[in-house]
């Protein structure tokens, strides 16, 4: 493996944060107030501009999909464990027990919470059992752990028994996805869209196949690849953009919210073929290390402070001074927290390792 594929991609840390940021405007400035009654604030002259907002999940996923390629490199199934456990959990905590605790004293009588809903949002896994999430961003995390679970780890089991190229993976789940959108109403797809997450299954090949390109080259393969892969994104944005357009009983754009997509797909070929050079700095780390803190505690606590201290006329003053307090809030959970944190807990899960699986 080539010495570029070793080091760290910068570009992915700036993009992860231009994306958190997206979804976090798009919250502040559409989704609170358009539906469901979460937001006094409204801000109904900016909706044209940042009701396609939601579109940074998908951005989310692809990068996911490059960066689990790049973290799964020395095929080690107890390390990637480990790694994702010290990597996802102490801030998840923390978020959730800071979301929690905000929604007790400040929340009711619009946002209500239980410490049992607390104690099984601290698992990660309520969505599994029927359980509320504490905050609603929380949903993608769910299908971040299917593609850890289902995806990288059933192929990381394969390769103990043989090694398999992760091309096999492309393929097979490529084709799985092509076929889900002819036969979704089966029972036997529905069943295999809830195992391999196949409604959002593209975003995450695409990473891969990005992965691919950049540890190589791009080839008329994955050339090939990447062109299934965006018409089924493309096809699920446009359901997805459907979705919204009803529940927010608003006009949304297919086009444009599938031009964004394609727009992404450029850049990661731009990146995966390293021709991105110079934004390739390693100033954009802390900014990329912002991107989980920010993602996971800006929705629901920024909702409580626009309805607590927000109204017509400081509106614009309240949602400012709420994105600068989330930024900073994030960013010491980066500084002071998470390194202590996920250092302790990575060192008592590799002590366990070495102990019990005599690693």
């Amino acid at each position: 493996m080539s010495q570029n594929v070793i080091k760290r991609i910068y570009q992915l840390d700036l993009f992860r944060f231009i994306a958190a940021l997206v979804v976090m405007l798009y919250h502040y400035l559409f989704r609170g107030f358009t539906a469901d009654h979460l937001s006094d604030l409204s801000f109904s002259a900016l909706t044209d501009y940042f009701k396609y907002g939601f579109l940074g999940i998908n951005i989310f996923f692809i990068i996911s999909g490059f960066v689990i390629s790049l973290s799964i490199k020395d095929r080690s199934i107890v390390k990637f464990v480990i790694s994702r456990i010290s990597r996802l959990y102490p801030m998840y905590w923390i978020s959730v027990l800071i979301t929690f605790i905000v929604i007790l004293l400040f929340g009711a009588p619009r946002f209500t919470a239980e410490i049992s809903q607390f104690l099984y949002n601290l698992t990660m896994f309520q969505n599994y059992i029927g359980i509320e999430s504490i905050d609603g961003v929380y949903w993608t995390l769910f299908i971040e752990m299917k593609f850890y679970i289902f995806i990288i780890g059933t192929y990381l089991v394969l390769n103990k028994l043989n090694e398999i190229k992760l091309d096999y993976l492309i393929y097979t789940w490529l084709t799985m996805s092509v076929l889900y959108l002819f036969f979704y109403d089966y029972y036997i797809f529905r069943l295999a869209k809830s195992v391999f997450i196949l409604d959002w299954s593209s975003y995450f090949i695409a990473g891969i196949i990005f992965y691919q390109i950049y540890k190589s080259h791009l080839n008329l393969k994955y050339g090939l690849l990447l062109l299934i892969s965006v018409i089924v994104s493309v096809n699920h944005t446009i359901i997805e953009t459907a979705r919204k357009a009803r529940h927010f009983n608003l006009e949304f754009s297919p086009e444009i919210s599938s031009g964004i997509i394609i727009v992404f797909y450029l850049f990661m070929i731009l990146v995966a073929c390293n021709k991105l050079k110079r934004l390739n700095s390693s100033k954009f780390v802390t900014i990329g290390m912002l991107t989980y803190p920010l993602y996971l505690i800006h929705q629901k606590i920024g909702y409580i402070i626009f309805n607590h201290f927000g109204n017509d006329s400081n509106k614009y003053f309240v949602v400012i001074s709420t994105i600068i307090f989330m930024l900073s809030f994030s960013y010491y959970l980066t500084k002071y927290y998470e390194p202590k944190v996920s250092g302790y807990l990575k060192l008592k899960l590799n002590q366990l390792a070495i102990k019990y699986l005599k690693l």
